[in-house]
């Protein structure tokens, strides 16, 4: 699976606390886990270079070197919907982070869960067969890098390594010609990788996921005071919300919907300052970040979306396309 991210913001150092002063809450970035959901159509893995060799779906089958397009499918929660979203990825940052005196923190992450299911079947010579993807036992673990550029939040960079299940089913049931194969992916930094500080943590209580793919929840999971996925702001932090799992969020007022991508398929709208490494062009991965507004209404929601901020929304999403082009 291919995913990309660009930094959403500049980085801008920060002052460096007295020395023997207690660290404070805002200057540390709990460890927990940060919830995804996947955008539809827009999450796909080639099998172009490295097929899926002849005879694999039976006697006969020729090599696959096909292109498998994935959507999300909602990971198994308890209680239900206790990401409060109907999450398909997650992603545990293991360690507590403290912010130095550049404004930049690191923390090790672990992927914990995956969702994926394809678009439509694929046809293979022995028939169509349905696709979806899981994690395969232990999961590599990567750096991620945290960057204040406020008092409220900043930008990330968080190239993940993954080891995946792929497994093909049948459409027509027949248990005996289901087919697994093992992968591992690696996915670099992404677009509009932003976060905010929490009042409180992002998933409270005691929730439980589906760590591996067999519909029952196993891992208790918890949050923290970082939420990755909306760009700082002024006052409290709100969430975006899903109308049906395929459409796109409806982000707090002040805040446009965009996706963030694993492994840019456009290569000229990378970030100068971002990494590239641990991308190939056989994998995409994007999913669902709110950021704020152009013209600052981010820092002063309004009490709802309007046509000026649609509008800004849509010119933004104008500007985006225009620099793809470049």
């Amino acid at each position: 699976m291919r995913m990309s991210i660009r930094a959403a913001a500049v980085v801008a150092p920060m002052l460096a606390l007295a020395a023997g002063v207690p660290v404070s809450a805002d200057n540390v970035v709990r460890k927990g886990v940060d919830a995804w959901t996947t955008v539809k159509g827009f999450t796909q893995t080639s099998f172009a270079k490295d097929p899926i060799p002849a005879g694999f779906f039976c006697e006969g089958s020729q090599p696959f070197t096909g292109t498998i397009v994935m959507k999300g499918a909602p990971l198994a929660t308890k209680p239900a919907q206790g990401l409060g979203e109907p999450a398909d990825t997650v992603v545990a940052r293991l360690d507590d982070a403290v912010f130095n005196a550049k404004g930049e923190a690191t923390t090790r992450i672990q992927l914990k869960a995956l969702s994926l299911a394809g678009l439509e079947p694929i046809e293979t010579g022995c028939g169509l067969y349905d696709v979806s993807v899981r994690l395969d036992g232990e999961q590599p673990v990567t750096t991620m890098k945290i960057v204040k550029t406020s008092a409220k939040g900043g930008s990330y960079e968080a190239p993940l390594a993954l080891n995946v299940k792929v497994v093909f089913t049948p459409v027509t049931g027949d248990v005996k010609g289901v087919r697994e194969l093992s992968r591992r992916v690696n996915l670099g930094p992404g677009t509009h990788s932003v976060w905010t500080f929490a009042e409180r943590p992002r998933y409270e209580g005691s929730i439980w996921i589906d760590s591996d793919g067999n519909g029952k929840p196993d891992m208790q999971v918890r949050g923290s005071n970082f939420v990755a996925g909306i760009s700082p702001g002024k006052g409290d932090v709100r969430f975006a919300t899903y109308s049906t799992y395929s459409s796109q969020p409806a982000c707090p007022p002040g805040y446009c919907a965009k996706q963030s991508c694993h492994c840019n398929p456009n290569d000229s709208a990378w970030d100068p300052d971002m990494n590239r490494d641990g991308c190939s062009d056989e994998h995409l991965h994007c999913v669902w970040v709110c950021v704020a507004a152009p013209g600052g209404s981010a820092s002063s929601p309004s009490p709802g979306p309007g046509l000026q901020e649609d509008f800004a929304c849509a010119f933004a999403e104008d500007i985006d396309e225009v620099e793809s082009d470049l």
